[in-house]
């Protein structure tokens, strides 16, 4: 690295992956008086970080939404807070049946087509710069599901990047018994010119616990989830990397202050009991020929009865599956 980069602090990407928008929220979020306001926090956060920084590019690992198939409210959602300069690979969660040759038929393909995404083809260079217009980084997609490909390394004047979909972990990472293939560690024939691949640095997205490594002279980060979604994730704390013209990463914690979380331990007591099946069966049974489907019986009745809203909410979350 030459001597001009090592000194310039300068930050000139936002890192992040696993954004995971979706209609309604996770059972343990559904405390939240609008999800689509707690979603919007997160990115809002972002944006302001991008301006203070000459609407430096966000690169995102993939996985934009929950479901690949997102309904039309929330693909709106998306195209008003997703911050300008946005590039992005899919990740499973983007993908029909996790198949990238259906990637035309996804959420993610309509954010592409209304320019909010700027699709990183696999393969193919993406040169990024912010409005100063000055150039400094070259990057490479690699879509879920994508073999990654290792680059020779023409000059310091730019940094090179790989953004990648893909389950990766170091120890104290993983879910249990994860494949040991999918753990990151030098491999010497990986090593070219004193980097990993050959790339300045990797951001992988995929694995929601959030993590950052070095191997050779390249940069490692994996993003984690954007937002806490799971009750497993209490301590977990959200973050983006702020990537700096010398190629290093340094983190910054999101906001999490007015995030609500479902008390699951006072949902499961005592008000189930609440819920008469029998009774909601022969509410069912006098729907008779009508068109009245069984998720908007359910919604009625639990209203009707009300039944508990953390109750509500599980039952309601259930039926999404």
């Amino acid at each position: 690295m030459s001597s001009v980069r090592s000194k310039n602090k300068k930050v000139i990407a936002i890192l992040c992956a696993d954004l995971h928008l979706s209609l309604t929220a996770p059972i343990w979020r559904s405390a939240e008086p609008d999800w689509f306001e707690a979603m919007a926090r997160p990115l809002k956060e972002i944006r302001e970080i991008q301006f203070l920084n000459n609407d430096c590019p966000v690169l995102c690992a993939g996985d934009i939404f929950h479901r690949w198939n997102s309904p039309p409210e929330l693909i709106n959602f998306a195209i008003e807070n997703l911050p300008d300069n946005f590039y992005a690979i899919p990740g499973q969660h983007d993908l029909p049946l996790h198949n990238y040759d259906d990637i035309k038929r996804s959420a993610y393909w309509t954010l592409v087509k209304s320019g909010n995404i700027n699709y990183m083809h696999p393969d193919t260079p993406t040169k990024t710069e912010d409005d100063t217009k000055k150039q400094s980084m070259i990057s490479f997609g690699y879509p879920y599901g994508h073999k990654i490909k290792s680059v020779k390394h023409r000059t310091d004047d730019y940094i090179l990047i790989a953004l990648i979909h893909e389950y990766c972990w170091i120890k104290g990472t993983s879910y249990p018994n994860a494949p040991k293939e999918n753990m990151l560690r030098l491999q010497g024939k990986n090593i070219i010119n004193n980097r990993h691949l050959g790339y300045d640095v990797i951001v992988y997205g995929d694995n929601h616990i959030d993590f950052s490594t070095k191997i050779g002279k390249t940069e490692i980060w994996n993003c984690g989830s954007l937002m806490r979604r799971n009750a497993d994730q209490l301590e977990y704390a959200p973050k983006v990397g702020l990537l700096l013209a010398d190629g290093s990463i340094t983190p910054h914690y999101l906001d999490t202050s007015q995030d609500k979380y479902l008390d699951l331990q006072s949902a499961s007591s005592g008000n189930v009991n609440d819920l008469d099946m029998k009774a909601f069966i022969v509410e069912l049974e006098k729907l008779g020929d009508t068109k009245l489907d069984f998720t908007e019986a359910m919604k009625q009745y639990l209203q009707k009865n009300k039944i508990a809203k953390p109750v509500q909410n599980i039952i309601m979350k259930g039926m999404e599956l």
